[in-house]
């Protein structure tokens, strides 16, 4: 077991360790988290990098804010050498080896602390009676939720999102500038169809986005909660992918692959709970159509959506990046809603309450102003008062006026990769 530690914990030796392509967004805030006592939980979907974040916080810490690497601790439950261990027992260990009294303050991290049984009661013990700061990561919010509310009040969580378009660039090394805004077009394009899951758009391994749903399907679900028919998730999976920005009731999905629509609703809410996909409510003043009228359904990556779809839809995984941007932007901020809009058979894509400011975003991807038609947005205009209007294009940039309101039409490269 020592072995193992000493070669999972490089820094102890001074060795360099790989810590990939960085995602400074995440650090700055994990950073910022350490200056607390409570423990961070970093969250999100398979592979989307989480232990590589971690292990690039860790470098920071040393590098950076100058920590003790020798009071800094890594490893993964997952591990078979160590997975009927005890974490007190490892810790114990962990401070006997350095000489580390029991109020000397270590930071440790857990890798995929889901899969360990109760962990939440050896975390909690811990984390009350010594001087520990704990950063895990799990992937499953299904898995985690249930344990989370054993440690109310000691805890921050993070979620890592695949990368955004502006981390996509950096990563596939494309340069930006007014004179290459050409590549970004074609870079944007190439980004709805990989999606951003590091590795697959490093490296892009065969059937790597395959093998991650399969995992996530038959080992963070079939598993644990013994389902009977696990062919009806991938079913479900495919239905979804061809249905981007669409609403979907349960019923009509139950139809379509004729099973019980509570089974329906139970198996979307564990493809949202482990990240899969994502839901967008009906925007609304009204609680009653907001719980009655169907969410729409997104995808947390697009490269998973256009993998599991019949075919590629350009304006499907358009629309679908620029929920993913909205929505990782706003994060967990307080007082935002964020909806689609749909009234008398007309629909808007996005509407964005912040604060008292109203954002109106609707997804055309054409290039002239010939080919939007307006109707959704003159009925909308009628019922909600706008401070905002974009309308992101394939290529079509500038601002109209449209019965006296400003429109702004902004590409789509440029959406995804500016701030909102």
């Amino acid at each position: 077991m020592q072995r193992y530690f000493h070669v999972k914990n490089p820094w102890w030796e001074n060795k360099s360790f790989n810590t990939g392509i960085k995602r400074p967004y995440y650090i700055k805030k994990l950073q910022k988290n350490l200056k607390q006592d409570l423990m961070q939980i970093i969250t999100g979907l398979r592979r989307v990098g989480k232990s590589t974040i971690a292990l690039q916080l860790i470098n920071s810490m040393i590098n950076e804010n100058k920590m003790d690497p020798q009071k800094i601790l890594f490893f993964s439950v997952e591990e078979p050498i160590i997975k009927d261990t005890p974490i007190i027992k490892i810790i114990n260990e962990f401070r006997a080896e350095k000489n580390l009294k029991t109020n000397t303050k270590i930071h440790v991290f857990i890798d995929e602390i889901q899969f360990r049984e109760d962990w939440e009661r050896e975390i909690k013990s811990l984390y009350d009676t010594e001087n520990i700061k704990f950063i895990l990561t799990g992937s499953s919010a299904m898995l985690l939720s249930e344990k989370l509310s054993y440690l109310t009040g000691r805890y921050l969580k993070t979620q890592i999102y695949p990368l955004n378009f502006e981390e996509y660039l950096n990563f596939k090394k494309v340069k930006t500038s007014k004179t290459n805004e050409h590549l970004l077009k074609k870079a944007a394009k190439n980004f709805l169809k990989t999606g951003g899951m590091p590795e697959f758009v490093l490296k892009n391994p065969d059937r790597y986005l395959e093998t991650t749903v399969e995992s996530i399907l038959f080992k963070d679900l079939v598993s644990k909660f013994k389902l009977r028919n696990p062919k009806v998730l991938t079913d479900l999976l495919y239905l979804l992918a061809d249905r981007v920005g669409t609403t979907s009731s349960g019923t009509k999905l139950s139809n379509v692959l004729e099973i019980n629509k509570d089974t329906v609703m139970t198996y979307l809410n564990y493809l949202n709970k482990t990240f899969i996909t994502a839901e967008l409510p009906n925007y609304t003043t009204s609680r009653n159509k907001e719980l009655y009228n169907p969410a729409k359904i997104f995808f947390q990556d697009t490269g998973i959506a256009n993998t599991y779809a019949s075919k590629f839809n350009y304006g499907a995984l358009a629309e679908n990046a620029i929920y993913n941007k909205i929505s990782q932007e706003i994060g967990e901020e307080m007082r935002v809603k964020l909806g689609y809009w749909y009234e008398e058979k007309s629909e808007i894509d996005f509407i964005l309450q912040r604060k008292k400011k109203v954002t109106v975003i609707e997804s055309k991807m054409v290039n002239t102003i010939e080919n939007i038609n307006f109707k959704p947005l003159r009925n909308l205009l009628k019922d909600q008062n706008a401070n905002e209007i974009i309308y992101v294009t394939e290529g079509l940039g500038g601002m109209e006026t449209v019965d006296k309101a400003d429109v702004n039409f902004i590409p789509l490269y440029k959406f995804l990769k500016e701030p909102l």
